[in-house]
């Protein structure tokens, strides 16, 4: 059976290593944010110990863990995707999902302070969270590799409001000329995002890391850096990208609640998602 949208939780922590906080951040949003909704969640261990094997911490369980969710997207087939993960490793079944599905006419939009570009060999941290889009763009460890539906081209991604990279990202995203642009160049209307329609393509995923706020109005993140964006640019961001083109896949990722903070600002990016035009 296909299904329009499916709304999937994938409360993932081991890739950003041994703080459990992403875990509890996905069954907040459940909780309160979801109440009425139907969604699929994808079991999660909450063993504790991490081994770090082929240069990945934890991943015998982010193996097992993308592999079932590979095989609920195989199942229910649908049309658009609505993901809440924990870190953002979970992403590599939906957006390679929908990428085959739309037979490669899908422009990623990587909101995110981080370019989470990272091989496992490159890695400082061997944190999983920081190697998802270089997964999806077709390098890594193999086993994961080959649990993945599709690779993206560089030409299919843009790193929005980025500000924390690493070296070794810094030069990779030189290397493939891949898109990046700041937050101030969207704030100033020194860019937009016609270079999409212009590369040919129609459909979209939004990737939401929500360390791309600004700490100082959004703190519940792992790894808050300053210079984000503020909500009301972001809501302003996506609703335009939203008239503009059919988004096939939007996630929020990376909650980090401080005491069952930040809800009310979630219910907003929670509520885009939900809000999502019906596919004609």
């Amino acid at each position: 059976m296909i299904h329009a949208q499916l709304v999937l939780l994938f409360p993932q922590w081991q890739g950003s290593g041994s703080n459990k906080n992403l875990y509890h951040g996905v069954k907040l949003i459940r909780d309160r944010l979801l109440k009425g909704i139907e969604f699929a969640e994808i079991g999660v261990s909450l063993e504790e110990e991490l081994v770090k094997e082929k240069e990945i911490i934890g991943y015998r369980y982010i193996y097992d863990q993308l592999k079932e969710a590979a095989a609920m997207l195989e199942q229910k087939r649908p049309q658009r995707v609505f993901l809440i993960g924990g870190d953002c490793g979970t992403e590599l079944a939906p957006v390679s999902y929908l990428n085959r599905r739309l037979k490669g006419d899908l422009f990623v939009l990587w909101f995110d302070a981080h370019g989470d570009l990272n091989t496992p060999e490159s890695s400082p941290s061997k944190a999983f969270h920081g190697m998802p889009l270089r997964f999806l763009l077709g390098e890594g460890e193999k086993s994961i590799l080959d649990l993945c539906f599709s690779t993206l081209l560089p030409v299919q991604l843009a790193l929005v409001g980025g500000r924390d990279l690493d070296r070794a990202e810094v030069d990779y995203l030189e290397e493939k000329n891949i898109t990046t642009l700041t937050v101030e160049q969207i704030r100033w209307g020194k860019r937009d995002f016609s270079f999409i329609r212009e590369r040919g393509f129609s459909n979209i995923y939004i990737h939401l890391d929500l360390d791309v706020l600004d700490p100082e109005m959004f703190p519940h993140v792992m790894l808050p850096s300053p210079g984000g964006f503020d909500l009301k640019l972001l809501l302003r961001t996506f609703e335009m990208l939203r008239r503009n083109y059919h988004v096939a896949g939007y996630s929020i990722q990376e909650y980090s609640p401080r005491e069952e903070g930040g809800l009310e600002q979630l219910r907003e990016l929670v509520d885009f998602g939900l809000k999502l035009p019906a596919f004609s």
